[in-house]
């Protein structure tokens, strides 16, 4: 059985805005670290259908005891993003895949989240909760870009 979960938060800002945050390198390394005592080491965005990203992370002063690499499978400019998701490190090797729909709203952007193929409870957890750091994290990127 493969679990999923979704999140969702309105940012002030236009859908161009919030498209950067997961499209531009400059931007995501800001925002994209699971928990605000780690450390990220690389962080490189191929900003296209077929592209991605590629992160390594860690709560070690090197950032580097996890890997994560997505691939974009859905790429719509400023609407819809899906990607493919490989984590890796000492305890993980999980798989998921995230969708990403910017809808305006009221001269903002609401973001909706889903997270779906994880192998359990555990995966659930981690990713639900680094997810919402993410997302505050955004929304705090946004703020202190404007």
């Amino acid at each position: 059985m493969t679990l999923s979960f979704d999140l969702d938060r309105t940012y002030p800002q236009p859908p161009e805005r919030v498209w950067e945050a997961f499209t531009r390198a400059d931007l995501m390394e800001r925002w994209v670290l699971p928990d605000p005592e780690w450390r990220l080491s690389s962080c490189e965005v191929d900003a296209r259908e077929g592209g991605g990203y590629r992160l390594s992370f860690g709560p070690s002063a090197a950032g580097d005891e996890y890997r994560e690499t997505a691939t974009f499978t859905v790429f719509e400019p400023v609407e819809k993003l899906v990607f493919d998701v490989h984590t890796t490190g000492e305890d993980t090797d999980d798989r998921s895949r995230c969708t990403v729909l910017l809808i305006p709203s009221g001269g903002g952007t609401r973001l909706e989240l889903r997270v779906e193929g994880l192998s359990g409870p555990q995966a659930l957890e981690h990713l639900r909760t680094g997810w919402q750091w993410c997302l505050e994290g955004i929304a705090k990127q946004l703020g202190d870009a404007a």
